[in-house]
């Protein structure tokens, strides 16, 4: 396999949230991965992250009972509930 998958889904945890959030953002992001989802299940939100609009600062911030689509996946239409669930 060659090249960078298109879409990063990472999960933060408390022991390892600020290495997400900070320096492996801009890794994805030079090497060609082209959006990142970051599902944080203390704030029940995923912050959708579009690499080739902006690295630094989410599109979009989607809240729990918010659903969300992507150009990734034209044709799904997720619900972040479903990330939250127990």
């Amino acid at each position: 396999m060659h090249g960078a998958p298109d879409l990063v889904v990472e999960i933060v945890s408390p022991s390892n949230g600020p290495l997400e959030k900070k320096r492996k953002r801009p890794l994805y992001a030079r090497h060609g991965v082209k959006e990142e989802w970051l599902i944080d299940p203390v704030l029940e939100q995923i912050h959708r992250y579009d690499f080739t609009i902006d690295a630094a600062r989410p599109v979009r911030i989607v809240d729990n009972e918010e659903s969300f689509e992507t150009p990734l996946l034209p044709v799904l239409m997720i619900g972040a509930a479903e990330a939250f669930r127990r």
